[in-house]
């Protein structure tokens, strides 16, 4: 046997103190009335007061007591290693942090909202692993892939426009890198995993302002490994001014040319929907008027998931409950068992 919790069972010591009190309360009570029973009154009293019955009463509490600590402390029996099976697939999460992501015609900005979506995104997911990637003119794995969401979004929470110095927005490195943190994944599965279809997913959020060449290559690499991308285009097709925020988060100006102009941004669609087309995947807007975002998941869960196994250490059987039934027993006993003697009618 084993138990969840030992350290509860210091709370057992507890009882010895305490049974020290009863046994010399019990022997002072029985004291006095042996010294108050030269009267015919006190003797009688004392004659009824079954002194035998008076202790097991104390000790099946004791017992009781003691059951209930057990209970607390979580008994466990029995040793086996489990396998769960469950079935998702990989998506790795490909989020723009450049400055044009900071233009507020989606409110509070393009990429507060992303942030929120992917949040909300990440409760309708289910059993899929999930992989975030930042990119702006470089990329970085921002968290590994993991079926750990709530660990994602603390990645996540942390993320702005000064994670990455390199400015612009290369599209080629963040789906390179995306690629390459589902091939790590797969690089440490089992070779049974390995050998089956695996549908894998890519999610990129951004305005789509591309300030680099050489897409074309990529997305062939992604096709051919059976990865779709799907594409969410943040923004309005308005231009609208990009913010100089100081460290405190709050505007102090417009971001500006070597001319003094003010620079504006709008969401470009053409390439994400290129994007998206060659690889087999959908694209989606977040706009001022709407979002159809909320599909998405609907278009994932259509796709084939694949067996995802995960080993538990061991599985352990709880016992805790035949402790209380054994307090309950206990208690009843003591309630059934009197202290006084029977006594005949005269």
């Amino acid at each position: 046997m084993r138990f969840g919790y030992p350290e509860h069972l210091v709370y057992l010591f507890f009882l010895i103190p305490l049974a020290v009190l009863v046994v010399f309360f019990l022997r002072q009570r029985f004291k006095a009335l042996d010294a108050l029973g030269e009267s015919s009154l006190m003797r009688q009293l004392s004659l009824s007061l079954n002194r035998t019955k008076v202790v097991w009463k104390s000790v099946l509490i004791f017992l009781a007591i003691a059951a209930v600590l057990v209970a607390y402390a979580a008994p466990q029996v029995g040793e086996r290693l489990k396998e769960v099976k469950r079935k998702g697939i990989e998506v790795v999460i490909a989020l723009d942090v450049s400055n044009s992501m900071l233009a507020d015609d989606i409110q509070p900005s393009r990429l507060q909202k992303s942030k929120y979506t992917i949040s909300n995104f990440l409760e309708r997911l289910g059993n899929d692993r999930v992989g975030l990637v930042v990119f702006a003119g470089q990329s970085f794995v921002q968290c590994p892939i993991t079926s750990d969401k709530s660990a994602l979004k603390l990645f996540m929470d942390i993320v702005s426009t000064d994670a990455i110095p390199t400015q612009g927005t290369n599209f080629s490195s963040a789906i390179r890198e995306s690629i390459r943190a589902l091939e790590r994944i797969e690089e440490g599965a089992e070779a049974e995993e390995k050998n089956r279809v695996r549908n894998k997913v890519i999610l990129i959020f951004s305005d789509g302002e591309d300030h680099e060449a050489g897409i074309d290559e990529v997305l062939e690499e992604a096709a051919s490994k059976n990865i779709r991308i799907y594409t969410v285009g943040v923004g309005s097709a308005e231009p609208t001014p990009i913010p100089v925020l100081n460290k405190d988060g709050k505007r102090v100006d417009f971001k500006r040319d070597s001319q003094g102009s003010v620079v504006t941004t709008h969401l470009q669609e053409a390439l994400l929907r290129k994007i998206a087309e060659q690889t087999k995947g959908n694209y989606y807007r977040i706009a001022p008027q709407g979002s159809d975002f909320e599909l998405i998941a609907d278009d994932i869960n259509k796709l084939e998931k694949q067996e995802l196994s995960a080993k538990e250490i061991l599985d352990y059987d709880d016992k805790f409950q035949y402790f209380v039934g054994l307090a309950l027993i206990f208690l009843v006993l003591e309630s059934l068992l009197t202290d006084k003697r029977k006594t005949r009618d005269s």
